[in-house]
């Protein structure tokens, strides 16, 4: 079984007075996906750096890691990440 690591930030903006998702953006490497987490905190509200590592055949998430936080993330997306 071949695992395969997956980098991404998640970048959250405010729509009618809430913290919603902006459109993810992928990272090649854990330093690439931290960097790009602080250069994209400028202009978001808020920012969460993800590695997601997951089995390469099925699909299957075996581990999902929040790296970095900037600025506001919603309360409901740290629980959603949590509970997975």
């Amino acid at each position: 079984m071949a695992t395969v690591d997956t980098f991404f930030l998640q970048p959250f903006k405010t729509h009618r007075k809430r913290l919603v998702p902006g459109q993810r953006v992928l990272a090649k490497t854990k330093p690439h996906a931290l960097n790009e987490g602080e250069r994209l905190s400028r202009s978001a509200e808020g920012v969460a750096v993800i590695h997601v590592t997951a089995d390469d055949e099925t699909g299957e998430v075996s581990d999902l890691e929040v790296l970095a936080r900037h600025g506001a993330i919603p309360q409901e997306f740290e629980e959603q990440i949590r509970a997975l």
